[in-house]
């Protein structure tokens, strides 16, 4: 039975002592072996004892079947001469933890594809739980791996996304070769930069190649003093952006032009009521209103791509043209920069880049 335990739940180096049920939940009784008992969770050294529970602690598992599934032990505190007092270090979680390690990371694989209620939900936890599990899944991760995880990046992308509520932002770093998410960190500014080239070593860094950015100054100079064998790139993603709101500034105006010169010739009326036979509305006021109409509803059909036009935004541009609108030789100005943008990226970015990785972060 014990050998059954151990393998379903996957523990090693551990004694079972008892199995009970309490209420609707499994609580199995586990110690560590003794060479790994009374350990520093920060070192590993063997330490003295300093204190103890009165009662044990549990450690959420693997459900079993669809019964909650607990380990228990009385685990001690510890004083390490050099990390102060702390529990001891066990076996089948880890520090500060309240769930094993089989536990933890299959909650941190599901955040990757879910989202933090449906993981919450389906393996029966608080949905702040799922943060810290995650947390500490990371935090173990990149001390296994160090800067190891950097080997290899040629070209990489640097952006920023918003966060919760107010001016809160989280810089993004990916990699557009593999096109994944490398490096995050909460803020946006020189200092949090410098964080990430400081995790990478100097060959590491030395080994970029291309980096992708929006137009922050500080950036490129920051790229160009930290990584000198790095060319800066403007990001094609932010282009397009501002080209658009640019596109949209053409059309308010163009649409302010057309409302003003329709109610300079639209006739002014002396009596309220309904128009009378001499007071209907010249066909050129009918023209130019018409004329502004078309223009306030064309914002969605100028910053589509011409691939992605339906049947009516077509016949919107086709007015547009028709009329020899300004904002029709804009729109045809747009169309001409998004080929180029792709044709000066290299090869390898101009795929990222139709895929979604512009430095822009994507979901999960």
């Amino acid at each position: 039975m014990n050998k059954i335990l151990r393998f379903a739940l996957a523990l090693t180096n551990i004694v079972i002592g008892y199995v009970h049920i309490d209420g609707d939940c499994i609580v199995i009784g586990v110690r560590p072996h003794r060479r790994l008992q009374r350990r520093c969770p920060s070192c590993g050294c063997l330490c003295e004892y300093y204190d103890c529970r009165p009662t044990p602690r549990r450690w959420r598992a693997l459900d079993l079947a669809q019964s909650k599934c607990y380990l228990e032990y009385n685990a001690v505190r510890v004083n390490c001469p050099d990390h102060g007092v702390h529990v001891e270090s066990v076996p089948w979680a880890r520090h500060k933890a309240r769930f094993t390690r089989s536990f933890e990371d299959r909650v941190a694989w599901m955040a990757v594809h879910c989202t933090i209620s449906a993981v919450a939900d389906e393996c029966r936890i608080e949905w702040h739980s799922v943060g810290d599990i995650c947390a500490r899944v990371y935090a173990d991760l990149r001390c296994a791996c160090g800067s190891a995880r950097f080997e290899g990046v040629r070209r990489i992308g640097i952006d920023e996304t918003a966060i919760k509520k107010g001016h809160r932002y989280l810089m993004v770093v990916v990699d557009h070769d593999r096109g994944c998410l490398i490096w995050a960190a909460e803020g946006w500014s020189k200092d949090v930069l410098n964080r990430f080239l400081d995790e990478m070593t100097r060959e590491q860094r030395r080994a970029i190649e291309v980096v992708t950015a929006d137009g922050c100054r500080w950036i490129k100079q920051l790229v160009k003093r930290r990584c000198p064998n790095a060319k800066w790139v403007m990001d094609p993603f932010h282009v397009i952006c501002w080209m658009n709101d640019a596109l949209d500034a053409v059309r308010r105006e163009e649409w302010q032009v057309a409302k003003k010169a329709a109610g300079d010739v639209r006739p002014k009326r002396n009596r309220p009521g309904r128009p009378t036979k001499g007071d209907e509305t010249p066909e050129a006021t009918k023209s130019l209103t018409a004329a502004s109409k078309a223009i306030k509803g064309s914002r969605f059909a100028l910053v589509k791509g011409q691939e992605s036009l339906t049947d009516s935004q077509r016949a919107k541009l086709g007015e547009l043209k028709k009329a020899g609108s300004h904002l029709f030789k804009a729109w045809e100005l747009k169309e001409d920069l998004r080929p180029c943008s792709r044709q000066q990226a290299p090869r390898r970015l101009q795929s990222c880049s139709q895929s979604g990785c512009t430095g822009q972060p994507t979901a999960g």
